[in-house]
C-alpha cells in the first residue's frame, strides 16, 4: 500500500498504528474508505498525514465518515479526509465555530460553506482566528462573510505571509501598477517564488523599495507616499 519511504515516515510520526488491532480497526476503516469511495491515493495519503485517524476504533472511524457525508464533502477528495481530521479535534472546532458566528456574524451557512471549503480553517488557535480576522476585517475593510468564501485565508500564517504579501499589494496599487479587481486570497495562494516573480521582481525597478516592503524592512508610508 506504502512504499517503504512512507512507512518509516508513518512509523516515526505515530508508532501506535504497528500495535493497533489491524482487525477490529485499521482493516475495517480503510474497507469504509474503500466502500464510500474513497480513492486510494487519498487512503495512502491517510496513513502519512492522518495516521492516528487510520487506528481509530471503528465505531468512531464510521461517525467521522457519516458526519462529513452529510456535510457534503466529495469522498473522491483529499478534502473529505482533512475534514475527518478537523471533526476529530472536537474541541477545538466547536469553540471555532462559536468564535466565527458569535464574534464574527457568520451564519451556520457561512461556517459549512469555509469548512468546505478548508476544513483546516476550523481548527487553526482561536488566537491566530481573531488575530487574522481583524486583519481581513478592521484592517483591510472585507465584510466577515465574505471571509467564509475564502476560508483558506485564515489558515495563513499572518507575519510570514498575508502581512508581507497585502503590503506588496497595497504599495503596487498606490501606484496604479495593478489592477484594483485583483482577487487577494488568489494572491496568497500563490508559491513563493510564483509571487515574488509577479508581485515584486516585475517592479523592483520602478519601485526600488519593494523587496524591502515585502521584507518589512521599510516603513509602508515612506513607499506609498
Amino acid at each position: 500500500m506504502l512504499p517503504h519511504k512512507s512507512v518509516v515516515a508513518v512509523l516515526r510520526r505515530n508508532s501506535r498504528i504497528f500495535m493497533a488491532n489491524h482487525c477490529t480497526s485499521v482493516l475495517p476503516n480503510i474497507r469504509l474508505l474503500r466502500e464510500v469511495g474513497v480513492p486510494q491515493s487519498c487512503i495512502s495519503m491517510l496513513f502519512r498525514h492522518f495516521t492516528r485517524l487510520v487506528i481509530l476504533k471503528h465505531e468512531s472511524f464510521s461517525q467521522l465518515v457519516g458526519e462529513v457525508k452529510e456535510m457534503g464533502f466529495n469522498m473522491k477528495k483529499l478534502t473529505s479526509l482533512k475534514a475527518m481530521n478537523a471533526l476529530w479535534c472536537r474541541n477545538t472546532f466547536n469553540r471555532n465555530r462559536q468564535v466565527y458566528m458569535m464574534r464574527w456574524g457568520w451564519s451556520e451557512d457561512d461556517f459549512l460553506s469555509a469548512f468546505r471549503k478548508c476544513p483546516r480553517s476550523m481548527v487553526v488557535s482561536e488566537k491566530k482566528l481573531m488575530q487574522v480576522m481583524d486583519f481581513w476585517v478592521n484592517k483591510m475593510g472585507w465584510p466577515s462573510v465574505i471571509i467564509a468564501k475564502y476560508a483558506i485565508v485564515c489558515s495563513y500564517s499572518l507575519q510570514k505571509r498575508i502581512i508581507p504579501r497585502c503590503s506588496v499589494l497595497k504599495v503596487l496599487l498606490s501606484k496604479g501598477l495593478i489592477n484594483e479587481n485583483l482577487s487577494k486570497p488568489c494572491v496568497l495562494a500563490y508559491a513563493e517564488e510564483q509571487f515574488l516573480e509577479m508581485f515584486v521582481t516585475k517592479f523592483v525597478n520602478q519601485i526600488p523599495q519593494l523587496l524591502s516592503v515585502y521584507q518589512e524592512n521599510v516603513d509602508l508610508q515612506d513607499v506609498t507616499s
